[in-house]
């Protein structure tokens, strides 16, 4: 377990992952070239979710959701935003912007890290939802 500042810094290092907004971690593997994903719009994604000590929770898993409308966990709308249409992006998140303390029942431990790898599939902004 990553315990210091300075750890997590080496960690991510070793690991190439940027930190993110609200303290996700993440890594472009493929940079898009449609439009950005950003609060305020319709974004659809395929992901896969791994926990941090190994384990496929889920795999190539269709979701569309609002950017803003926290209907996914926080981590995973942080994670989204930034990235293009058509791009990839390894987003890792720590359980405060996940399932905390809780976790998920047999499946995501408490304060499970998290691991997406997602693919943007498309973006709307509202501006072309609203013409």
């Amino acid at each position: 377990m990553v315990d210091s500042v300075l750890g997590v810094e080496n960690y991510l290092s070793i690991m190439k992952m940027k930190r993110g907004r609200a303290g996700i971690a993440y890594e472009d593997t493929e940079l898009g070239e449609g439009g950005t994903a950003e609060r305020g719009c319709t974004v659809e994604v395929e992901y896969s979710l791994f926990l941090n000590r190994g384990g496929q929770v889920q795999k190539d898993t269709h979701y569309t959701f609002h950017i803003g409308e926290r209907r996914v966990i926080a981590g995973l709308e942080s994670g989204v935003e930034g990235m293009r249409a058509g791009g990839k992006r390894r987003i890792r998140v720590g359980p405060h912007l996940a399932y905390g303390e809780n976790g998920v029942p047999a499946t995501i431990p408490a304060n499970g890290v998290l691991e997406f790898r997602v693919t943007l599939l498309s973006v709307q902004s509202n501006e072309s939802a609203s013409e």
